[in-house]
């Protein structure tokens, strides 16, 4: 198969997939993201049936079969007042996302679809085994029951066909999801947060992953966090060069590299990370009809853009990509230009409706990338996983393998704050010998 687009037509720039942000319309519900990514997950949908009716069966079927039919405004108080049979079970969750019905896109809203699609990208052909195991009294058994009823198997993935940009964080988000399944109220407490971790932590580590696609695969990179207890003083060194700031250089390629990448996809087929493209180029047997279709659209983009002329056409696949990145950037340095706002709108949108929870302004420090104390014991328990406890340097390394990485002086915190939640074991002062448990 040709490995990129037969027809490569410069065009205003657009972006269709692996970013969840555009540089507008990014009011995420994180609600219907959560019941969405459950249903997907389970590949259990919800269609056309909402909470009053899903309430209706139960008066039918708990009036059918108690002694005492007052009974009934008793559980719909205990339940449904304060909509708190949501709680009961993780299935309950799918509510968030019933309005569904198939086109999916315009009943979840466009900014909670791309956000999902993420997730579906992340999630490849993983789902999660059923039954999720709930531990529930008679009566919430028997709505659960209700409830399944009524769910339909899931017909076809909704999204576009999409190969994971990180199969490394993609292995990491699928096992993660594996345990939360193991624990259905850990899940149905946690499954949003964690999303939210994955969401932020999937956008730090493609922008610092995009510009090295000639090397294969990616990898995790380094990305420094302080706990939200700590100072930041601007003499530790990779707090200061690897954290906020290497992210803030690196998102501002986001726009620029993907939005060339959808000239790149083949058309109504699977969509390719870069480094998959140029991977698929290099293995095509005839790599010079590619060089000569690659160096003709670089001269028409760079003539329609008025840009800076190359000196001669590339002459191998690696320059032309390099050549194709080059320009793709190129075209967003004018400060006072209308694509340099576009993009800083899209790195403004990210930082906001994405990673906001995650930075912090620390006075002379300047801004820095947290995490609070809650998302510290989450990232644990679901780096740990199937595991009763860890040594700390295998914790650590899951957490790298997540995006997250600590000094040594947080590394300090780390261990301070498990062991004041009584989750450590020590047996000498070497830091290999102290083991983190989980607090579920």
């Amino acid at each position: 198969m040709y490995p990129i687009a037969e027809k490569l037509i410069v065009r205003r720039n657009l972006l269709d997939s692996y970013l969840p942000v555009r540089n507008g319309n990014n009011d995420f519900n994180w609600d219907v993201v959560t019941g969405f990514i459950l249903s997907h997950a389970l590949r259990l949908q919800m269609k056309m049936f909402d909470l009053d009716q899903f309430k209706e069966k139960c008066e039918e079927h708990f009036t059918s079969q108690l002694d005492e039919p007052n009974f009934w405004p008793v559980l719909e108080r205990m339940y449904f007042t304060n909509k708190d049979i949501l709680r009961v079970s993780p299935l309950f969750l799918l509510f968030h996302a019933q309005q569904f019905t198939g086109s999916g896109k315009s009943s979840l809203g466009a900014a909670n679809w791309r956000l999902s699609s993420i997730f579906a990208s992340l999630m490849g052909n993983f789902h999660l085994q059923q039954p999720i195991q709930d531990q529930l009294n008679f009566i919430e058994q028997q709505m659960l029951d209700e409830l399944k009823d009524n769910l339909q198997p899931f017909e076809k993935n909704p999204f576009i066909d999409e190969q994971p940009y990180l199969p490394y964080l993609a292995k990491c988000f699928q096992d993660d999801l594996t345990f939360l399944s193991e624990h259905p109220q850990y899940l149905l407490q946690e499954l949003g947060n964690t999303l939210r971790l994955y969401a932020f932590t999937y956008c730090t580590q493609l922008a610092l992953n995009l510009d090295d696609w000639q090397r294969g695969q990616p990898r995790s990179r380094g990305l420094f966090f302080i706990l939200d207890t700590e100072k930041a003083s601007s003499e530790r060194e990779k707090i200061k060069r690897f954290g906020y700031k290497v992210f803030a250089n690196n998102s501002k390629r986001l726009f620029p590299i993907l939005s060339m990448l959808e000239v790149l996809q083949w058309d109504k087929e699977k969509k390719r990370p870069l480094w998959q493209v140029y991977q698929d180029t290099l293995a095509y047997p005839d790599q010079g009809s590619v060089l000569e279709k690659l160096n003709e659209y670089l001269n028409q983009f760079i003539q329609d853009r008025a840009l800076n002329p190359i000196d001669k056409p590339a002459m191998d696949v690696e320059s032309v990509f390099r050549q194709l990145q080059q320009v793709a950037e190129e075209q967003f340095n004018t400060e006072q230009s209308d694509r340099a706002d576009v993009n800083r709108k899209y790195i403004k949108e990210l930082e906001n409706n994405i990673c906001s929870d995650f930075i912090q302004l620390r006075g002379r420090a300047g801004k820095v990338l947290v995490l609070n104390q809650d998302r510290l014991l989450l990232l644990t328990n679901l780096t740990i996983g199937k595991n009763k406890k860890l040594r700390l340097h295998e914790l650590l390394c899951g957490f790298k393998q997540r995006g997250f990485y600590f000094d040594n002086q947080s590394t300090q915190t780390l261990v301070t704050f498990y062991e004041r939640m009584g989750n450590v074991e020590r047996m000498s002062d070497s830091g290999d010998a102290v083991y983190v448990r989980k607090t579920i």
